[in-house]
């Protein structure tokens, strides 16, 4: 599987990038939104974990702009905003599945 990490806070990419990896799977990660979406047009992925507060363009608005384009690949956002509006607006926007920082990395290989 591919996989592609959307994360601005550079330490935790890396982790999830290491971590990823070393479980197998074929994993690229993005530092903004803008980033974000630009992989996510030019290359085939079978999942996306997105931060919502991300420079350039926000979690949100990529997930909207990626559905309205028909990538329809399972979207996983990950993000310290835990209230139960802002899932319901990930949800809305087109995400899967909503996990809230501090995580631990088994429950987000779990999901």
């Amino acid at each position: 599987m591919r996989l592609l990490v959307v994360e601005d806070e550079q330490i935790l990419r890396e982790q999830l990038l290491e971590q990823l990896r070393e479980r197998g799977y074929s994993v690229d990660g993005a530092a903004d939104g803008e980033e974000g979406r630009f992989m996510a047009e030019e290359y085939p992925y079978d999942l996306a974990i997105i931060d919502i507060g991300l420079p350039k363009m926000d979690g949100i608005a990529l997930i909207r702009h990626l559905r309205a384009h028909g990538r329809l690949f399972p979207v996983l956002i990950l993000t310290a905003r835990g209230g139960w509006q802002e899932k319901v607006e990930g949800l809305e926007a087109g995400a899967d599945d909503y996990l809230v920082k501090p995580f631990h990395p088994e429950e987000l290989l779990a999901r």
